[in-house]
């Protein structure tokens, strides 16, 4: 078996998962996906048109997996009954399944847009200092406290996904 550095951060990657999430298609995803948001911190990177086909390719694939895995193993019936809580009034349960409806429907694309809109905003905050880098030296030092505060970013981004995903599952 080929071991390499990189299967053993995705193996070390795949163990902080729990529950029904050790699926390893779902889990090579969501690192693929997590490699990504960091790899728009190394230079010359970065494009918007890519980076918004690459969250499209990544996170519509999980998000319709987790539909279509909740609608086959119990039915539109058992699924839909889900989005009503227990303990809620028969006379106002239309309305909170309408709401939870349209809250699954608008769930994937808060989560491209979320991602998108906030590490783009971060790589082109970080171009436009990185020009203004060339009149001032000491604008440097505040790009190298700008690069780690953007990878803390895209990790909790990645972390933001990762969650609603799973809330997604369960919900």
């Amino acid at each position: 078996m080929f071991v390499s550095r990189l299967f053993s951060v995705f193996d070390y990657f795949s163990s902080v998962f729990s529950g029904g999430l050790r699926d390893f298609f779902y889990r090579l995803f969501l690192f693929v996906l997590f490699l990504g948001f960091l790899g728009l911190r190394l230079p010359y990177t970065y494009g918007m048109g890519g980076f918004a086909l690459f969250i499209f390719f990544i996170i519509c694939p999980l998000f319709a997996g987790l539909f279509f895995s909740r609608v086959s193993d119990g039915g539109f019936s058992e699924f839909f009954s889900c989005f009503v809580p227990l303990g809620t009034p028969l006379w106002i349960a239309p309305f909170v399944c309408l709401a939870e409806t349209l809250s699954y429907i608008v769930r994937p694309l808060v989560l491209m847009m979320r991602p998108f809109v906030n590490l783009s905003a971060g790589a082109l905050g970080g171009y436009a200092l990185g020009l203004l880098s060339l009149l001032n030296y000491w604008v440097v030092l505040f790009l190298i406290f700008l690069f780690f505060y953007e990878i803390f970013v895209a990790v909790v981004h990645w972390f933001i996904v990762y969650s609603i995903l799973s809330f997604s599952e369960d919900h």
